[in-house]
């Protein structure tokens, strides 16, 4: 059995990690699309109609998707690696939600532009990008990475399409 050069075994890790972020690259393009595919063809009414008391009707749930795009992964990451970045990209989401009476086709096409940039930046990330942390932590869990982020994103994405699944299943 041979042992690996130090520089080789280096250099191995660095393919693993770049082989990571294509793959989540891949898995944001995905479900960018899969989001687009489950409020197709969807009237308003359906998209408006609440699940329950407590929860979130599907339009509701494509507003936090948006938001999460744009003031969330689609900003954060930039700010963290000191490109340009919105005003408030250091400011938490709200998780109170007024988008019942928005127009669910123009939110779902300010998702597609904000995903196709994030797709962009995410695509842009080089392997030791990954370890940037930032002081910017809103959940008061443990400090977060861009690699943490960006393993989370398509994460989020698929756990809100299920919820709205879910919703909409129940109408």
């Amino acid at each position: 059995m041979s042992i690996e050069p130090p520089a080789a075994h280096a250099r191995y890790c660095v393919d693993v990690m770049q082989a990571d972020i294509d793959r989540l690259v891949s898995e944001l393009e995905q479900s960018g699309r899969d989001v687009q595919r489950a409020y197709q063809g969807r009237t308003d009414v359906e998209l408006s109609r609440h699940q329950g008391t407590d929860g979130w009707c599907a339009k509701q749930i494509l507003g936090h998707l948006v938001e999460a795009e744009g003031d969330v992964f689609g900003a954060l990451i930039p700010g963290m690696l000191g490109r340009t970045a919105p005003a408030n990209w250091d400011t938490p989401p709200s998780m109170v939600r007024a988008d019942c009476d928005d127009d669910a086709m123009a939110m779902l096409s300010r998702f597609a532009v904000l995903r196709a940039i994030g797709v962009m930046t995410a695509r842009s990330l080089r392997v030791e990008d990954l370890e940037i942390t930032s002081d910017r932590n809103w959940h008061k869990g443990p400090t977060e990475t861009i690699g943490d982020l960006l393993r989370h994103w398509p994460e989020h994405t698929r756990e809100h399409l299920s919820q709205v699944r879910a919703v909409l299943e129940s109408s």
